[in-house]
């Protein structure tokens, strides 16, 4: 009896060991940006581009089983670029298992001002206006999915992360952007920063949270 219960024991060890092992292998995340749910036409902004400095990014998640992950990556402080369906020149090995919490984290520091733009145009019915949103303060930018995923051992993920343009824009309205003031020529752009258009960039900072998005694809 002693013996038989001494097999199951190493049993239950060696199966609870095989597991703990196989939730440490990594899956590969390689992150792209994108602009979600953009519209085009008569009175919509569409954002074309932007960029901004970042320090470190982080992900964190909780998974149905297994420890939770925190992996944090320091940056040297540099611009980088981004565009509808392009690489942001970062990847992470991270844990598999089935991830019921995920977070991504960017950190955005203000050693060179701006510090985030978003370039884009707006068309306001008779012609397309440039406009260029700039952010001067430190941003801590959390991109969270819709639903829970999971991720398989040694496979490559891409992990899409963006703005929802149409929930950055909502409480801007055709009036706003009739009113917003225009810098003169050469440029004619409408620029939108705590120090112009000072009401545009209120509105559109109040939803910025709220409109980071994240899909996680193969």
């Amino acid at each position: 009896m002693r013996l038989l219960f001494s097999l199951l024991l190493l049993v239950a060890l060696g199966l609870s060991s095989c597991k703990k092992y196989k939730l440490k292998q990594p899956a590969y995340l390689n992150f792209k940006w994108e602009f979600f749910e953009q519209q085009s036409g008569t009175f919509q902004p569409v954002v074309t581009g932007g960029y901004f400095y970042l320090n470190q990014f982080r992900v964190t998640g909780t998974r149905v089983e297994g420890p939770a992950v925190d992996i944090v990556q320091s940056l040297p402080v540099g611009k980088t670029s981004f565009s509808a369906g392009g690489s942001l020149g970062l990847s992470m090995d991270i844990p598999v298992g089935e991830y019921n919490q995920f977070t991504v984290e960017l950190g955005v520091v203000n050693e060179v001002q701006p510090c985030m733009v978003l370039n884009g145009e707006y068309n306001n019915g008779a012609s397309n206006i440039p406009f260029r949103i700039e952010w001067e303060t430190d941003e801590i930018l959390s991109f969270v999915p819709d639903a829970a995923f999971t991720l398989s051992k040694k496979k490559n993920y891409d992990v899409t992360i963006g703005v929802d343009v149409e929930k950055l824009f909502q409480s801007i309205t055709i009036n706003d952007w009739a009113d917003a003031n225009i810098t003169p020529e050469p440029t004619n752009t409408i620029v939108i920063s705590e120090n112009f258009n000072h009401k545009l960039f209120t509105e559109i900072n109040e939803q910025l949270a709220s409109a980071l998005s994240l899909k996680v694809s193969e």
